[in-house]
């Protein structure tokens, strides 16, 4: 086997010229390397933007559907808090079936729906979002930030309406205390919609922001399913034609 031994250099000509070589196949190699790496973060970068928009598509539908029922909701409360106070020792009161269109098979009860951001945690975990362009970066984390506010309301009011099932039961005792818990939990509760539906409009604010805020027919397309009765509430069309909280604080000026 030849074994090609290195020439010796005899100028510092030579010197210079073999370390020139060596340094530009450095630079070659080190550039090759950060322009496999950039296409890399920028491919995951697209399909991050991909799966945040399938993911906002969802949130939007949630939070058009929380504002579409929040009057009925409040209806529904009023309703129960005044047959509570009317009530005598024992829990008579008919309730209606429906209240403003919204319909009610217990004596109360809410959409149960999931505000998911476990996209973006994941974006976050990786490193997908420093690749991210900045001020969109920060556009979807304030978005994220509203979602999981409001994930944590819709928890505790799901936790909250339980204490109401009692009204489902004819001839329930309702002492005095018992009668005053109950006016408390619904003026929370009530509290409590009008909150969620507040911020489910500055949900879909940002999302507007974002560029990924779907067309209200599409909307009203899939909350006319079977899986939602948010239509059904009779204020529900011009809820959702001012859903979008316009005046509320942004990013974007």
């Amino acid at each position: 086997m030849d074994i090609h031994k290195p020439k010796p250099v005899h100028s510092w000509r030579e010197l210079l010229t073999e370390i020139g070589v060596v340094v530009i196949g450095v630079l070659i190699a080190l550039s090759a390397e950060q322009a496999v790496e950039w296409l890399h973060w920028r491919e995951k970068a697209h399909h991050a933007e991909q799966s945040i928009r399938q993911d906002l598509a969802l949130a939007a539908d949630i939070a058009s559907e929380r504002v579409a029922v929040g009057r009925c909701l409040d209806e529904r409360l009023l309703r129960l808090r005044t047959d509570v106070q009317a009530s005598g020792p024992l829990w008579q009161a008919t309730l209606p079936n429906d209240s403003g269109g919204l319909p009610f098979e217990t004596p109360y009860r809410t959409p149960n729906r999931l505000w998911n951001a476990q996209t973006w945690d994941s974006l976050v975990a990786d490193g997908t979002v420093s690749h991210l362009d900045p001020a969109r970066a920060r556009t979807f984390a304030l978005l994220y930030f509203t979602i999981r506010g409001n994930a944590d309301l819709n928890d505790q009011e799901n936790r909250e309406t339980s204490d109401l099932q009692v009204l489902a039961d004819k001839g329930a005792q309702l002492t005095p205390e018992t009668r005053i818990r109950l006016i408390q939990r619904i003026d929370g509760l009530r509290q409590e919609n009008e909150m969620i539906a507040l911020v489910s409009r500055q949900v879909l604010r940002r999302i507007q922001d974002t560029g990924y805020l779907p067309p209200l027919d599409d909307t009203r397309r899939r909350l006319a399913s079977r899986f939602s009765d948010a239509l059904k509430c009779r204020y529900a069309d011009q809820a959702l034609r001012d859903r979008v909280a316009q005046d509320w604080f942004t990013l974007h000026r």
